[in-house]
């Protein structure tokens, strides 16, 4: 694991530690000698990667956390601040993924990925923030998103209206943070190798294209996000293969403007 300068002995949370990505990023944090406050829906999962950290030599505590739940998150941050006395870095990185077309999705589905990958980003950072502000230190806010918040998928409604959303509410948490020393970043990572299960429970959804789907080791995407956080960078793409088609929505967003004016 990467020794991620500016890591040791700060502290960091990590919404969705238990597993795949958070696991990653909660292993990346205590490998640099930061203290992580690994939560999860899932104690028991985020008990065991405590475990394996502290194993390790590494400082690590579990805590249970529904993120869709903003009481459950407030009691998460006063966790944070009861044993630590502050919060360095915050990672809100719990997620879950569904798919299926805009007009079949069932309500219950949509509210479900909403509640969880933009309500849970909310509540961390309403939670959080504000005691991060009033210590007038440099500290990190890292939003999770996805490179479907940049790239419209088919057959992924539900998923790419949430992950949009939190691209956008991390440019603003970007202005509105920065003057009292509170840097904000959103990853957008591609695929990764991960056990997110999709809101529908099926293990079966559209494919994306071959030559966008190639899958990143969570270890791999949990040290370009990490680097690239403390470096204070707003946008963090781990996936270079997308960049071409990031271009062409970005590309068709400003031809009218230039159209306008030539």
């Amino acid at each position: 694991m990467n020794d991620f300068a500016g890591l040791r002995d700060r502290v960091g949370v990590v919404t969705g530690g238990g597993s795949g990505l958070g696991k990653a990023l909660s292993e990346g944090f205590a490998s640099a000698g930061g203290k992580v406050l690994v939560a999860d829906l899932d104690f028991e999962s985020a008990v065991r990667v405590c475990t394996a950290i502290t194993g390790r030599g590494g400082d690590a505590t579990p805590a249970a956390v529904d993120v869709a739940d903003c009481g459950s998150v407030e009691r998460l941050a006063d966790i944070c601040f009861d044993t630590f006395g502050r919060c360095d870095v915050l990672i809100n990185n719990a997620g879950i993924a569904d798919f299926g077309p805009a007009l079949s999705m069932p309500l219950d589905r949509w509210r479900r990925i909403i509640d969880v990958n933009l309500m849970g980003i909310v509540h961390g950072v309403t939670a959080f923030a504000p005691r991060m502000t009033a210590a007038r230190e440099i500290s990190h806010v890292v939003n999770i998103a996805s490179m479907a918040g940049l790239v419209p998928l088919p057959g992924f409604a539900a998923y790419v209206a949430s992950k949009s959303a939190v691209v956008g509410l991390s440019e603003v948490l970007r202005q509105e943070l920065a003057p009292s020393g509170v840097v904000v970043s959103v990853a957008c990572p591609g695929w990764i190798a991960t056990a997110i299960q999709p809101a529908s429970g099926s293990g079966e959804g559209p494919r994306f294209r071959p030559e966008l789907s190639r899958v990143l080791q969570p270890e791999a995407a949990a040290a370009i996000i990490l680097t690239q956080a403390l470096a204070g960078d707003l946008y963090i793409l781990t996936h270079p293969e997308w960049q071409e088609e990031v271009r062409t929505r970005f590309a068709a967003l400003v031809a009218p403007v230039i159209a306008e004016k030539s």
